[in-house]
């Protein structure tokens, strides 16, 4: 049997009539859930990034410029986050890029690999080049080859490059 849809009041995409909050923003559709750092205190909303429940002192909606808000906790916050990717990697090393993108793919995550370049001296707008300095806009380098991966990607993929990493 087909489940329903309905409407989230939040972020207006479609979700399904048996979820307990919206996977697009995080909005909780339930009553009565309860803070996992705070259980006397009801949920605001659930984080996108770790799929747990937080109070409004443990987490918040956080406006990414984007598309709508989306409720993160605290420590989840300052991820650089674009239209539900998150980027978990960032270097100008290409070659390393797509080492580390087919190692989480084999690990069987979805990773986006985002590039691009700004030139501050193009007169005509944004010019996507390879070898300009890194800058920094509202704490997120620009001049970087970025693997971003879905929200509810994250940990796993954080944990598969911990172990790259290490190596």
């Amino acid at each position: 049997m087909e489940s329903d849809n309905f409407i989230c009041e939040n972020c207006s995409n479609q979700v399904d009539e048996s979820a307990k909050y919206c996977p697009d923003c995080g909005s909780l559709f339930e009553k009565y859930v309860k803070c996992c750092n705070h259980p006397e205190e009801d949920a605001e909303g659930v984080c996108l990034i770790c799929d747990k429940p937080f109070c409004s002192k443990c987490g918040m909606m956080v406006d990414r410029g984007y598309s709508n808000d989306i409720f993160l906790c605290e420590e989840h916050s300052n991820y650089e986050i674009i239209e539900g990717m998150v980027r978990v990697y960032g270097t100008n090393d290409n070659v390393q890029v797509q080492f580390i993108s087919d190692c989480l793919e084999k690990a069987g995550l979805h990773p986006f690999l985002f590039f691009r370049r700004t030139n501050f001296l193009h007169p005509g707008g944004e010019n996507y080049t390879f070898y300009e300095p890194s800058e920094d806009v509202n704490g997120h380098i620009i001049n970087e080859d970025k693997i971003m991966v879905p929200c509810k990607e994250v940990i796993k993929a954080e944990a598969v490059l911990k172990e790259i990493l290490s190596e």
